[in-house]
């Protein structure tokens, strides 16, 4: 099995309101690794143009485990798990390194995380099988494992969703001109900012009570992709059965302060073609004391 490991030095730029590390970052970070790991196996930009195929993620499941920010070094490892016809599986691991030889708190496990990989004709978009001579140069010679894929994710919540319309910007788009996947992190978080504030939690108060609530586990199923110029609609459900009631979202301090969220979110065009669904669980972070610093897990 080839293994792969990319090397980064966080940027201040790539972190949040609270000093850790954006999703929308620790994602990118995921698809560099998988790029990177697949250049390392002789299958590079000017290869796929040749033979006019490319790689699109279908899902991504993530969870984070100990907070890291700018300036800490991570050590992204990832190899291929299975194949399908047309699809593979990629696992990650992200462990932050030392930064110095006497740093007794380094290499911790920041995050684990899957990649559901499609390999698509790039002229009609269309899934088609994956070249042995790719799947052996991935993982080797012995027989190819086939792992059940997860469950749907669902296309609703209860009740009405807090909506929120966005516009995208072709700053948003990538190498295929699509929006990025990384990129809908930052609508699925916005979207979820609109919906603690409908419920009297926004981000004002939530510092002014010493934190936010951060992504804790993620899981994003792409739909479609999203172009310049389209309109689109991120629906968001709290599921109260998870963590409690959401009115204690507004109580002005009559309810404990909610420690958790889970939530429903999908983003589809204004038409209503579906783009994204996702889950994701939300964890209370305190602000560091330390400007530049990081949360506390």
């Amino acid at each position: 099995m080839h293994r792969y490991v990319l090397e980064h030095r966080v940027s201040h730029a790539d972190v949040d309101l609270l000093g850790e590390v954006k999703i929308a970052a620790l994602l990118g970070l995921l698809e560099q690794a998988a790029a990177e790991a697949s250049w390392d196996c002789g299958f590079g930009p000017e290869w796929y143009a040749a033979a006019g195929r490319m790689w699109i993620i279908r899902r991504t499941r993530l969870e984070r485990f100990t907070p890291v920010g700018g300036g800490d070094s991570l050590r992204t490892s990832t190899a291929v798990l299975d194949w399908r016809r047309a699809r593979s599986l990629r696992s990650y691991e992200v462990r932050r390194a030392a930064l110095r030889a006497d740093d007794r708190s380094g290499d911790l496990l920041v995050a684990r995380a899957t990649t559901d990989w499609v390999y698509c004709d790039i002229a009609s978009g269309r899934p088609v099988k994956i070249p042995e001579e790719m799947q052996r140069a991935f993982s080797g010679d012995g027989p190819l494992t086939t792992l059940p894929r997860a469950r749907p994710l669902a296309t609703h919540g209860a009740g009405d969703p807090v909506e929120m319309e966005a516009i995208v910007r072709p700053s948003l788009l990538d190498h295929v001109t699509h929006v990025n996947n990384a990129a809908y992190a930052a609508f699925l978080e916005d979207g979820a900012f609109e919906l603690f504030a409908a419920h009297g939690l926004g981000v004002d108060r939530m510092l002014a009570l010493g934190g936010a609530l951060r992504v804790r586990r993620i899981d994003l199923e792409y739909l479609d992709d999203a172009v310049a110029g389209d309109r689109l609609v991120v629906r968001s459900w709290v599921v109260p059965e998870a963590y409690g009631t959401v009115g204690a979202f507004g109580a002005d301090g009559a309810e404990p302060l909610p420690r958790a969220a889970h939530l429903v979110q999908t983003i589809a065009r204004a038409e209503g073609n579906a783009i994204l669904r996702a889950e994701s669980e939300w964890v209370w972070r305190e602000r560091p004391a330390v400007l530049g610093g990081v949360p506390s897990a």
